[in-house]
């Protein structure tokens, strides 16, 4: 079948071509009388939007995009996710400008790459998750005050006035991952979970859900301790709970800081203890695979990024509304699918 075009309905209504854009762009210039059978006649041919065309017709929408060279297991695939999606509207007169903070990271560096923005005039902004502490007030500023459509990717921002934020479902990740822990440990033993840090909106949130779907299936947890996301103090956190004797039978680690505890638990030749980790990366593999970790509460950060540049394109494009926020649902993932993750 082949595509309506405005000429096809100009004929149809019996009008010009330019009546029939108006008719269909919300254009003043025409009556009322003839928008409606234009816009009626649009609809009984099933006449679509052609966006690549119209998107030709006016000056490159460019996102820049803000995020950190630090942890990039997880943020490498956040920027996997917002490249694959730029590609897919490269056709529509979208672009993707990176802007990265090396590490380490410092609020400085921060500051600079919204300056750099500013200095581009970009047309939106997509921020990745990174320090949420009180360093990031005068970040935070700055981005409200560029004045542009904006996504929080990964977590949100305390204060950022932004469209959108995107990120995975922490509550229920929390959840999920204490359902798991309760089938594979004995009734007799306590779990114990590692997160980054208490004030972090999402570690608290995934520690919320984990203890609460704990309470609810009579799973004592021992102890939840802060690794700052440090593998130094991962790897010492778990040598001082071995050397306890505590009835542990389970960790749930609930950011990607489990290489530390595994290779731990490896050194002292342990194996009657659970790990659950989060998130797939390539040095996690080999700890699924030979049974040192039982699972991993998949983030999807791919699905994160891609979802980050769809919102702006509906907004920007379509002129559509968008959520508030957007939670993308975690997954269990185990030995056997492992190799479908990435």
């Amino acid at each position: 079948m082949e595509r309506v075009t405005m000429k096809d309905i100009s004929r149809e209504v019996n009008v010009s071509v330019n009546a029939v854009y108006k008719a269909l762009n919300g254009k003043s210039g025409i009556s009322q009388k003839t928008r409606e059978a234009i816009l009626k006649k649009a609809d009984e041919l099933g006449y679509q939007v052609n966006r690549a065309a119209q998107s030709l017709a006016r000056k490159p929408i460019c996102i820049g995009i803000i995020a950190t060279e630090e942890w990039p297991e997880y943020y490498n695939n956040l920027k996997k996710g917002i490249q694959l999606e730029l590609e897919q509207l490269a056709d529509y007169n979208i672009l993707g400008k990176f802007y990265t903070i090396s590490a380490p990271y410092t609020k400085e560096k921060a500051m600079q790459a919204v300056s750099d923005c500013l200095d581009d005039q970009v047309d939106a902004i997509i921020a990745c998750s990174f320090h949420q502490d009180a360093g990031n007030k005068g970040f935070v500023e700055a981005m409200n005050k560029l004045a542009v459509p904006a996504v929080a990717l990964g977590s949100g921002l305390e204060g950022f006035n932004c469209l959108c934020c995107v990120k995975v479902d922490t509550y229920t990740s929390g959840r999920l991952a204490a359902e798991l822990m309760s089938q594979i440990i004995q009734p007799e033993q306590a779990a114990v979970a590692f997160i980054g840090n208490k004030d972090f909106a999402e570690h608290k949130e995934k520690m919320s859900g984990f203890l609460e779907e704990a309470n609810d299936r009579g799973m004592k947890v021992a102890s939840v301790f802060e690794t700052q996301d440090d593998s130094q103090i991962a790897y010492y956190l778990t040598d001082k709970l071995l050397e306890s004797g505590s009835n542990i039978g389970g960790i749930y680690i609930a950011t990607g800081n489990s290489v530390a505890v595994c290779k731990c638990l490896k050194d002292h030749k342990v194996k009657n203890i659970k790990i659950l980790g989060t998130d797939v990366f390539e040095e996690l593999r080999s700890y699924v695979k030979d049974g040192t970790m039982s699972g991993i509460i998949f983030q999807n950060p791919v699905k994160q990024g891609r979802y980050a540049v769809k919102m702006l394109y509906r907004h920007l494009v379509e002129h559509a509304e968008v959520e508030k926020e957007l939670l993308i649902a975690p997954q269990v993932v185990l030995k056997s699918i492992i190799d479908y993750y990435s």
